[in-house]
């Protein structure tokens, strides 16, 4: 197991969250779950049963389990099937077990990982709790491949531009792609003769040295709920993953915006609601 970096230093911080009145603090389960915020940081959250406490406590002695220090292990996972020993580093983050959650800055993006919660014992020894599900966080910046089948008329990209989004909220950027895509495919269907002149003209012309600058922004909603609810953003239902986390993506077109989330419960008794206002004005000088 290796330290975590000297770059890590003072990045790693504590999570505030607030539970929505109504909603219990905890469910009597032991789990952790991870998702990913940027290509950099992933947010961590858990519970551990007070079955689970009465029981270590009872494996390792009182007196043991209360100079033990709980303890996020935090692997990268990249294209290994994780075994619990296999990772390509570790590093680990002691922790309040009443926090709850944390935010985690893992250092390099493009990567898998997966977190043990657990006990590091007075002599050093290692218990794992609960287990994470191992996630990938995504590449950092902007992508460096440049096909030109990709390659459209100005014109063309702006109407698909104003269909992802540019008007209203709810297309994301893979939407805007499979848009491109569509596009691109009744482009080639069409005769050569002048479509061929358009594309390398349009090539010429990012040749040339002016200056520019382009900027846009997306916004991220992610959360989690119980495994069998029926959860809904914006009216739509949205899949759950297998551990109740949710993750999705929305472009962000100026004005202003409310997205409202609901969770139903399986058999329909329960129901929760949580709602983001969101507001976007951009400026050019």
């Amino acid at each position: 197991m290796s330290k975590i970096p000297t770059s890590f230093k003072g990045v790693i911080k504590k999570a505030e969250q607030e539970s929505p009145e109504g909603l219990p603090k905890t469910y009597n389960d032991t789990k952790i779950v991870i998702l990913p915020r940027d290509p950099l940081w992933i947010y961590a959250y858990w519970e551990v049963s007070g079955d689970t406490i009465s029981k270590l406590t009872v494996q390792l002695s009182k007196n043991v389990y209360e100079k033990s220090r709980w303890t996020l292990r935090v692997y990268d996972v990249t294209d290994v099937l994780f075994n619990g020993k296999n990772a390509h580093r570790s590093f680990d983050i002691a922790i309040s077990l009443d926090s709850g959650s944390w935010y985690i800055n893992c250092g390099q993006s493009n990567r898998v990982w997966c977190i043990d919660l657990g006990l590091v014992t007075p002599d050093g020894k290692f218990i794992v709790v609960a287990r994470s599900a191992a996630i990938p966080t995504p590449r950092y910046g902007i992508s460096p491949i440049i096909d030109e089948k990709w390659g459209i008329l100005k014109a063309e990209f702006e109407k698909i531009l104003e269909l992802s989004g540019e008007k209203r909220i709810g297309k994301s950027s893979f939407d805007v792609a499979t848009l491109m895509k569509e596009k691109w495919e009744e482009i080639i269907s069409m005769p050569s003769s002048g479509m061929v002149g358009s594309l390398r003209g349009h090539k010429a012309i990012k040749g040339k040295k002016d200056f520019w600058l382009k900027a846009d922004t997306e916004l991220i909603v992610y959360g989690s709920t119980e495994r069998d609810a029926r959860l809904k953003i914006q009216g739509k239902p949205v899949t759950l993953k297998s551990d109740g986390s949710f993750s999705i993506r929305m472009s962000l077109p100026d004005g202003n915006f409310n997205i409202p989330i609901e969770a139903v419960s399986k058999d329909g008794s329960m129901k929760r609601k949580i709602s983001f206002k969101v507001s976007r004005k951009s400026s050019k000088r």
